[in-house]
């Protein structure tokens, strides 16, 4: 089970992220793949809003061939324009430059200057930050919990958020910079593997400096 977000569009008090949530169903040659338009406080760092924009059955078997990319068959459901959303809410389109991230690192699970220099997020402050940005689908996908619902495979198996064990996190090697009245905002995205759930999930890190 992965959640990959992909940062797309940005205000002066949110920023607007791809959600792709793609469950393999145990198999290496189908899945099911579902997109979301989400919505991020800045301020908070908190997800406040999503819209479904894909549901999708995925087959990457084409009799004995493995195809990628495979065969898409669209699911039912409510989705929405994801540029219409934009439009109407006048975020700009944002370009990710790896320049902006010369002086952070990863250091014992923390985000942090480097030379191990300010804090911007401990390691729970990440999984804080992760479960903000994540949680919001959690009712989307909820928990397979008997047979005939596994057997089904209508909708994902939704990431354990709350699993025990570290989060072991990546931090992507491209950023994007805000510019507000009162501060500079670095947006960083952090991949993380959630060893005990057997998940990856990634979402952003927000680096203000006041002006």
């Amino acid at each position: 089970m992965s959640s990959g977000d992909r940062l797309m569009a940005a205000t002066q008090t949110h920023i607007y992220v791809l959600r792709d949530v793609i469950d393999n169903l145990g198999s290496y040659y189908y899945k099911l793949h579902d997109q979301h338009l989400i919505e991020i406080s800045i301020d908070t760092g908190e997800a406040t809003r999503f819209w479904p924009l894909r549901r999708m059955r995925v087959a990457n078997l084409d009799g004995n061939t493995d195809i990628i990319p495979g065969t898409v068959t669209e699911r039912e459901g409510e989705t929405h324009d994801a540029f219409a959303i934009l439009r109407g809410l006048g975020a700009e389109p944002m370009t990710p430059r790896g320049w902006l991230l010369d002086d952070l690192a990863l250091s014992d699970g923390a985000l942090t200057t480097t030379g191990g220099g300010e804090v911007i997020a401990t390691p729970f402050g990440i999984r804080a930050a992760g479960r903000a940005q994540l949680a919001i689908l959690r009712d989307v996908y909820p928990p397979i919990e008997t047979e005939e619902e596994y057997l089904a495979r209508e909708t994902a198996d939704f990431y354990d958020l709350y699993a025990e064990g570290d989060w072991l996190c990546t931090m992507e090697p491209e950023a994007v910079l805000l510019r507000r009245p009162k501060d500079i905002v670095r947006v960083v995205k952090l991949e993380c593997e959630m060893p005990d759930a057997v998940n990856r999930a990634s979402f952003h890190i927000f680096a203000k400096d006041e002006l």
